[in-house]
């Protein structure tokens, strides 16, 4: 039996319709907003995100000096960016009735960020399920509540600011526990610890509190919020 080609044309149109509310889903809002946040989407292009704006698997969002922003995922989960931040949404799956299918992956490519986690990170048993990747370790077993930075090496010929810590990434924790991995290393954090990994070859540890933590807000500060 064939089918004539205007006919497959119309199969084809409701095909689209059904899975065009699925594919626009949003995986976060961006809840509050002092500065400014913009997003490159996977197609390359680039706009500005305000308050009210969606946010997608693949996007990389990015803040500028002095601004901080929040997202909130549809999990409840909340993510507030520091300064001079960007992340990147690599994966995210929540199904309400369907905890087994619970994703979260997000990169930390620079800058500093404060989880709030939602039901993803709260409910799996699957440690695989919720992973933040940075640029020497990946941050697992999500606790409630913890900070992540980035502290850059400085660049060739330049010498590092006398009051930054050593370059590598600092992560510490409110509420609960996390594991801290580089190196093929895992390394727990506890409530009122600062787990540290210089080097993703190396091994992780743990090393006194730093100021650059004392300031790790939930929402991004404004005269509004």
């Amino acid at each position: 039996m064939q089918v004539s080609a205007p006919r497959l044309f119309v199969r084809a149109l409701a095909a689209a319709a059904l899975l065009a509310p699925l594919l626009a889903f949003a995986q976060a809002t961006v809840q509050h907003l002092s500065g400014t946040l913009s997003v490159q989407r996977p197609d390359g292009s680039v706009r500005a995100l305000a308050e009210r704006s969606d946010v997608f698997v693949g996007d990389v969002i990015s803040t500028e000096r002095d601004s901080y922003a929040q997202l909130r995922f549809t999990d409840g989960g909340q993510v507030t960016l520091r300064p001079s931040t960007q992340v990147k949404i690599d994966a995210y799956g929540y199904d309400e009735g369907r905890p087994e299918r619970d994703n979260f992956a997000m990169q930390l490519f620079r800058g500093g960020l404060r989880s709030l986690t939602g039901l993803i990170g709260k409910r799996t048993t699957n440690r695989s399920a919720y992973r933040m990747v940075t640029s020497t370790a990946t941050i697992g077993i999500a606790a409630p509540d913890y900070s992540a930075i980035d502290i850059p090496a400085p660049a060739p010929g330049q010498s590092a600011p006398p009051n930054l810590p050593p370059p590598g990434v600092y992560v510490t924790v409110a509420d609960g526990q996390i594991a801290l991995v580089s190196g093929g290393v895992e390394q727990l954090v506890g409530v009122g610890q600062v787990g540290f990994s210089s080097n993703v070859n190396l091994p992780p540890g743990l090393v006194p509190r730093l100021r650059t933590f004392r300031r790790s807000p939930r929402r991004p500060p404004s005269g509004k919020l």
